[in-house]
């Protein structure tokens, strides 16, 4: 059985990539990834199945709460989100946070957001994007649909470096907007038992924030379980 892909589609495969007649690429449909065989119709570029690939299921499951950002080092963060297999991304418009949104704009921000985590989510193979929330102050949010396990990326002395922490499968992990979280921010965290942590000596960007947390987060999981 074939079907027809969308032109952004076509232009990706053969222009970008330079796919031909019977290359194989793999596809997502539904949370399960198939493998799909390209082949010329009539009416355009079309895809045929020739067999669907395993599941398997993501050990590690990652809650990111993260300030929004200005809109370069956002997609960064989503994109890094996506590959490094974020579970969830909790979106807080933080007192910082450069981009100060109004409800009028959240849902074609939430849209175009939405589509970056998906291409994300095939570049890197996985299956399933992360689920993502309109962005809420942080007094608003609901903690308690987070898991026990809470880290938040802090610029405190009192932050234990990210490598002496432990944690187990499913795990909280807070990275605030460009300039950290402001006083009151910090103690809503810490009294929603978030524990400080530190990400090295240099204070980094937010977007790299994110990378440096789920990156260790997922690798230490790895070698865990080895």
């Amino acid at each position: 059985e074939e079907g027809l892909i969308d032109s952004y589609q076509q232009h990706h495969l053969t222009r970008v990539l330079r796919w031909k007649e019977g290359d194989r690429v793999e596809g997502l449909f539904l949370g399960e990834k198939i493998v799909l065989a390209l082949c010329f119709h009539p009416d355009g570029l079309a895809v045929r199945e020739c067999y669907r690939l395993a599941l398997r299921r993501d050990h590690l499951e990652i809650h990111l709460l993260l300030g929004l950002l200005k809109a370069d080092q956002f997609d960064i963060a989503l994109r890094a989100s996506a590959e490094l297999g974020v579970a969830v991304i909790h979106l807080l418009a933080c007192a910082r946070s450069v981009p100060q949104l109004g409800e009028d704009k959240i849902r074609g921000k939430m849209q175009r957001w939405s589509k970056i985590l998906h291409e994300a989510t095939r570049q890197c193979g996985s299956v399933t994007p992360p689920m993502i929330s309109p962005p809420v102050p942080l007094r608003d949010f609901d903690f308690a649909s987070l898991p026990g396990a809470r880290f938040a990326a802090l610029l405190a002395e009192r932050s234990i470096p990210i490598g002496n922490i432990c944690f187990e499968n499913k795990l909280a992990f807070a990275v605030g907007p460009e300039g950290d979280w402001d006083l009151e921010e910090e103690a809503l965290l810490i009294g929603n038992q978030f524990k400080p942590v530190g990400l090295g000596d240099h204070v980094l960007r937010s977007s790299t924030a994110v990378v440096a947390g789920c990156s260790w987060f997922r690798l230490k999981d790895q070698a865990e379980r080895i």
